[in-house]
This record gives structure tokens, C-alpha cells and sequence, in this order.
């Protein structure tokens, strides 16, 4: 999972495959702007069978903010370890570009709905289980080392 708006600036960071569990690029001592210790967002990358164990991330968010929160959550309740880089050169300042402006992208800062109501309480009823979609199309993109990669869109 990747935010959009989260560029890594140092050639040290590696998009590792998560061997074990659920590998955090953006960790709080290398995000400009969030360094809680229970912060996962920004950049995970989340093994599929993980991601299938704490059923996704819950279908109760809209809009910006607080969803990984609750994603932490459930990997904690699941057992798994959160790995995240060390031995990097660089720090809060130098590894990530984030471009989160509230005065030029007023949208980001705004809670839809009851947001912060809702999310008070761990979600444990929503989630992949209960995700209603449908898939409209496919188009191969890419096919890196064995791996193709689909765009998935319901346009």
C-alpha cells in the first residue's frame, strides 16, 4: 500500500519482499511528518496471505485519514511483526518527499461523515469478507520478472 503523495528521496530505500510480515518503508523514524510508534502508514507492503489473515482493511473510512490506524490494529490482534528499514543515511528530513500541503490541497484535511465518531471503536465486522465489487475490465501493464502487474478499474 502506498500513499500517492509519499516519494521516497534516497536511493538506500528498498521496497524489500516482506519475508516474514508486513514491511514498513515509511517508518515513523523516517516520515517527515508522523512518528508515532504505532504509525504504519505512508508505505506498508503487506504479504497477500496477511493481508487475507486480519480481512483487509475495514470499509468504514472515507475521504483521508485514520484508516491505517485501524489497520495497525489488526495486524497487532493477528500477531504480526512489523518490520520496518534501518541503516539508512538518512533521516525524518531527507529520505521522503511528502507533498501534503493543507492550504493548497485543502481536501486532504477534511473527515467525511461521522469519521472520528466511527473510528473510535476497532472495526471487526467489515473488511476484503465483506468488500462488494466488481471487476469491469483488466489491461496488463507491465510483467516484471514473472510477475504481471493489472491495472483494475470499474470505468
Amino acid at each position: 500500500m502506498h500513499d500517492v503523495d509519499l516519494l521516497p528521496l534516497n536511493p538506500e530505500v528498498r521496497y524489500q519482499f516482506p519475508e516474514e510480515g508486513p514491511y514498513h518503508v515509511s517508518a515513523p523514524h523516517l516520515h517527515p511528518r508522523y512518528h508515532y510508534p504505532t504509525f504504519i502508514g505512508g508505505i506498508l507492503l503487506v504479504r497477500r496471505e496477511h493481508f487475507r489473515l486480519v480481512d483487509g482493511l475495514s470499509n468504514k473510512y472515507w475521504g483521508w485519514g485514520l484508516e491505517d490506524d485501524e489497520f495497525y490494529a489488526r495486524l497487532k490482534e493477528a500477531k504480526l511483526e512489523i518490520f520496518r528499514p534501518g541503516n539508512l543515511t538518512s533521516g525524518i528530513k531527507d529520505t521522503f518527499k511528502h507533498f501534503h500541503d493543507q492550504r493548497r490541497r485543502r481536501r486532504d484535511m477534511i473527515k467525511c461523515y461521522n469519521q472520528q465518531e466511527v473510528t473510535r471503536h476497532r472495526d471487526r465486522h467489515t473488511g476484503l469478507s465483506t468488500v462488494k465489487y466488481s471487476i469491469q475490465s483488466r489491461k496488463e501493464v507491465s510483467q516484471l520478472s514473472a510477475v504481471t502487474c493489472w491495472v483494475l478499474s470499474d470505468y
